[in-house]
């Protein structure tokens, strides 16, 4: 999709992180496996991830669902989502520890991408416990070069008896994966 290379170059020069192409692939690889209709996404930025993974379930009617915190890169990513002409992104600008999510979200939600504030992580979820069943597939991005950051979401994982993994997808950095 060409407004996915367009804004993969405009994020780059203005530096506004966003999905590396590593985790693109693995994410490519996965929402093919497990074909998820109902998903979230959990700080959508500038609708860059939001796209790319609309794009991909578009086919069989999934839907996504984003929130994104800061207001600016919430209305930026309504213009981008609105060019590209993904119909099946619902983008919230809310803080999804504050947002209403049983309301505005469709459970159980069946994949779920988070890539927010690395600190908050164990909340989002606790959070997300809420609407999601055990075949829900969750994809942490980001874990390895902010391990030390990820205290309260490796002892929520603990306390909860959470299986995941993590895989190492660039040398510096990979993503967590649970109910894989």
């Amino acid at each position: 999709m060409e407004i996915l290379k367009t804004l993969r170059k405009t994020c780059k020069e203005r530096k506004i992180p966003i999905i590396s192409l590593a985790t693109e692939n693995f994410l490519w690889k996965l929402l093919r496996k497990h074909k998820p209709k109902i998903c979230l996404e959990i700080w959508g930025a500038v609708g860059y991830s939001s796209i790319y993974m609309g794009e991909l379930i578009d086919t069989r009617g999934g839907k996504i669902t984003s929130f994104e915190v800061s207001y600016p890169a919430y209305q930026e990513s309504l213009q981008n989502i609105k060019e590209s002409h993904c119909y099946n992104i619902i983008s919230y600008p809310y803080d999804v520890r504050q947002a209403p999510i049983k309301k505005l979200v469709q459970a159980p939600v069946e994949f779920i991408f988070i890539d927010g504030q690395k600190s908050q992580y164990g909340e989002y979820m606790e959070i997300i416990e809420k609407i999601t069943s055990p075949h829900t597939v969750i994809v942490i991005d980001d874990v390895i070069k902010y391990h030390n950051k990820l205290i309260w979401l490796y002892w929520y994982l603990e306390k909860k008896q959470i299986k995941h993994k993590v895989l190492q997808l660039e040398p510096d950095d990979g993503i967590m994966i649970i109910g894989h």
